[in-house]
Formats: C-alpha cells, sequence, structure tokens
C-alpha cells in the first residue's frame, strides 16, 4: 500500500537518488540523453523546496520514499516543480497516485488550478499529463510565471518548442 506524506530533511539523499534514477528514462531519447548525465538538485536546493514550498513524498509498505513531488503557489494557481519516481517503480501508478494526491490537495488549500511545464512529446510527459485531465496551454496566452518556467528551461539547455505549460482547472 503506497503512503503518502510530507517530506523531511531526513529524506533528502534519498530524493537526490531518485531524482538520478528517474533522470535514466532519458537515455532512451537521444535528444535529452544529457539529462541522464547531468547534475541533479544539491542537498540545499532540496532542503529550499521542503522548507519553503509544497513537498510531498511516496512511500512504499517498506516504508522507503520511493518518489517526490514539489509545488509552490503561484498566486491562485499551484504549480508542480518536481515530479520523479525511482525508476525500478516506475510504470506502478505512483507518479498518477503523487499528481493526484496534489490535485486533491489544491482543491482543499483554495486554488483555481495545477499547473505545470514538461516535455511536449515524451511519452512519460505530456501524454501523461493530458490522462490525468490536464489541458495543453496555448504558448501565446501564458500567464506570465508560466513564460518565465520555460524561458528558464531553455536558459538551462532545453529546447523551446519541446515544452508545454499544462494546467489542470480545479472545481
Amino acid at each position: 500500500m503506497l503512503k503518502i506524506r510530507k517530506t523531511f530533511p531526513s529524506d533528502i539523499p534519498l530524493l537526490i537518488e531518485i531524482e538520478y534514477s528517474a533522470n535514466q528514462a532519458f537515455t532512451q531519447i537521444p535528444q535529452l540523453k544529457w539529462l541522464a548525465e547531468s547534475a541533479v538538485m544539491s542537498s540545499d536546493q532540496h532542503l529550499d523546496l521542503i522548507q519553503n514550498h509544497d513537498a510531498f513524498v511516496a512511500v512504499n509498505v517498506q516504508n522507503q520514499v520511493i518518489g517526490f513531488l514539489y509545488a509552490e503557489k503561484q498566486a491562485q494557481d499551484l504549480y508542480i516543480i518536481e515530479l520523479d519516481v525511482a525508476a525500478e517503480y516506475q510504470q506502478q501508478g505512483i507518479g498518477r497516485q503523487l499528481m493526484t494526491y496534489m490535485i486533491d490537495f489544491a482543491k482543499q488549500q483554495g486554488f483555481q488550478a495545477v499547473t505545470l511545464t514538461t516535455f511536449t512529446d515524451v511519452a512519460w510527459n505530456r501524454p501523461f499529463y493530458e490522462k490525468l485531465g490536464f489541458e495543453l496551454l496555448n504558448p501565446q496566452n501564458l500567464k506570465p510565471y508560466l513564460k518565465q518556467k520555460i524561458n528558464n528551461e531553455v536558459e538551462h539547455g532545453f529546447v523551446g518548442d519541446s515544452r508545454c505549460a499544462m494546467q489542470f482547472i480545479l472545481s
């Protein structure tokens, strides 16, 4: 039985391992292989996200952290910063459960939408979020913070048209 709980600073070493492990999926995509070889977030970056944003982990029956999700408030939206599941636990619905948890959390907190940026053509990105009910946003009509997020991603090496913004409207 999967459990989702708040993230603790003591989880950070595992979070770093999970992020690295999750990034290995990009070795399957030649133009994104560099992501599997690039640095992951530092301990300090994880600590900042845990202390200043919404941070949750998925733990298995052995109470082992196997996935995590970070989100931040952006006006009336809850923006998903990062979602990672350890490679050996992928394709088992854990990412879906973390996202469903965050959507419910956002509803309870009174947000109007859950938003994120992701790859347009990676199977476990845009199509995954569409199956959860997220809608692709027109790049010409993005809220300023989403435009800035994509611009930051491009500055860090992503190809601009490979990225998109999506939202899940809460009602």
